[in-house]
């Protein structure tokens, strides 16, 4: 039996045609809204599977903040109050699919994991990282190709 494979067996910056990466949290980003989140949670009346990926009850995991600097692609951290106005793009590629992880190149942004895929991780930070890592290695930047996680490219 092999062990499970620990921040020892990071492999490195992904390799990837992505420029950066955005989380977007099914979540509000105020200060009331990050309250209400927090006790929703304690009674099970709110959940974010993206959350349960990137933090735990007091704050970013250390698991998923190692795994974020080795990734070596940049992230951005959005609540679903942020996709307004000047995001309206990002809104409208993200409707009815959050919380969900998007992939931005040069020409043009993909979904890489909906709402569905990331509840399937059930907050396993090393799956995850696992699934990002194939996800960003199989976009290679043409847009007739399928992404992974069954996201849809768009331009």
């Amino acid at each position: 039996m092999h062990p499970e494979p620990g921040p020892a067996d990071r492999v490195g910056p992904a390799r990837t045609w992505a420029e950066r990466l955005t989380f977007v949290y099914d979540a509000d980003g105020t200060l009331l809204g990050e309250a209400r989140y927090w006790f929703g949670t304690l009674f099970g009346a709110a959940h974010c599977s993206l959350c349960d990926l990137t933090h735990s009850r007091w704050g970013r995991r250390s698991d998923w903040r190692a795994c974020a600097e080795d990734l070596g692609v940049p992230i951005d951290y959005l609540h679903r109050d942020d996709l307004v106005d000047d995001l309206a793009a990002l809104g409208s590629l993200c409707e009815g699919r959050l919380p969900c992880v998007l992939a931005h190149g040069a020409d043009r942004t993909v979904v890489l994991f909906g709402g569905d895929e990331l509840e399937a991780f059930d907050g396993d930070v090393l799956r995850f990282e696992a699934a990002l890592r194939e996800a960003l290695g199989s976009l290679s930047g043409t847009t007739d190709e399928r992404d992974a996680g069954g996201g849809s490219p768009c331009p």
